[in-house]
């Protein structure tokens, strides 16, 4: 295959075509006003956790214990917060489909563990169909949340996704690419 200049998939996706290689990139960014509201939420969410230290410091008994308990979970939420933020910001998932296989890696910027999969091992790219009458379907798109997986194959045994959030006509086209150089890289 001739390498050919970077193209897109509607506004997230991009991807180019190299001689032993296709490589896709697909933006995790979101609207300025969506960043605003995460940023919002996270700042909201550390005033709560301000408020339970300060209870927990002044307070007794199983009251205290209580409160060490509620924080246990804020400290839980407040990481899986901070993830979507730092994720909504630098994060990409980046896909890499050559001769041997498929490599499939969630960056957070220059972070991130790469999975391969062997090339004759893949079962067919398939689009996850969402449900809008569903509420975790819908719940699975929303930008303060970091899944919402769209594409799906089989590996093995097990099935795996990628392709965060994209939109149907999106998930079809990234579908097919990532196919046609499944069969064709050699």
């Amino acid at each position: 295959m001739t390498a050919m200049s970077e193209k897109k998939i509607g506004d997230r996706v991009s991807f180019h075509w190299h001689e032993e290689a296709l490589t896709i990139i697909i933006n995790q960014r979101i609207p300025k006003i969506q960043h605003m509201m995460l940023d919002a939420w996270f700042t909201a969410w550390l005033l709560i956790g301000g408020a339970f230290g300060y209870s927990y410091s002044t307070s007794e008994g199983d009251e205290r214990s209580f409160i060490l308990v509620c924080l246990a979970f804020w400290t839980f939420f407040a990481f899986r917060v901070l993830k979507v933020v730092i994720w909504r910001r630098v994060g990409k998932e980046m896909i890499r489909v050559d001769s041997e296989g498929l490599s499939i890696k969630n960056a957070f910027g220059p972070y991130g563990k790469a999975k391969f999969f062997i090339k004759d091992n893949i079962k067919r790219m398939e689009v996850i169909r969402r449900e809008p009458a569903k509420f975790m379907h819908n719940m699975d798109q929303s930008f303060w949340i970091m899944g919402g997986d769209s594409l799906q194959f089989k590996y093995l045994r097990s099935s795996f996704v990628l392709g965060k959030q994209l939109n149907e006509r999106d998930a079809k086209a990234l579908a097919q690419l990532i196919d046609k150089a499944l069969r064709t890289l050699n």
